[in-house]
């Protein structure tokens, strides 16, 4: 019994540490945080400290973030996004409609930053996003 245990030890402990070295390797994969800033003063959109969690979607090159804003000194979910990776851009990008209308999320990566934009309806610059790698 003994032999099976530390058999079934090994094993767990070894696809454990699989995992988290898959995560470890993905520069993409863990928490950013930064600013999200308003570029249009006369609108509802407010300057937010942002807080997103990235995972990757197994066998795809996509990635889904947990949007989050800090208020009152807390994070409250802004809902999530996925995003589509291009390599070799070092970029990713994701589309969604909301009661502004229809919004293009562009962001570039270098090294553990992410600058990115929020452009709606017809290209209008909403946000610029400045991130860094919190893990």
């Amino acid at each position: 019994m003994s032999k099976l245990f530390a058999i079934w030890l090994l094993a767990f402990t070894g696809f454990s540490f699989n995992g988290r070295l898959h995560q470890a390797t993905d520069p993409i994969i863990g928490t950013w945080k930064g600013t999200s800033i308003c570029q249009v003063k006369d609108s509802p959109c407010h300057d937010e400290i942002a807080v997103y969690h990235a995972t990757k979607i197994p066998g795809q090159k996509i990635y889904k973030f947990q949007m989050n804003k800090m208020v009152d000194g807390k994070e409250v979910e802004m809902g999530p996004l996925n995003f589509i990776y291009n390599e070799s851009k070092q970029t990713l990008m994701a589309e969604n409609a909301g009661a502004r209308g229809r919004g293009t999320w562009n962001f570039k990566i270098t090294g553990k930053t992410i600058h990115g934009t929020l452009t709606v309806d017809n290209n209008v610059l909403y946000r610029v996003i400045d991130l860094r790698k919190a893990d």
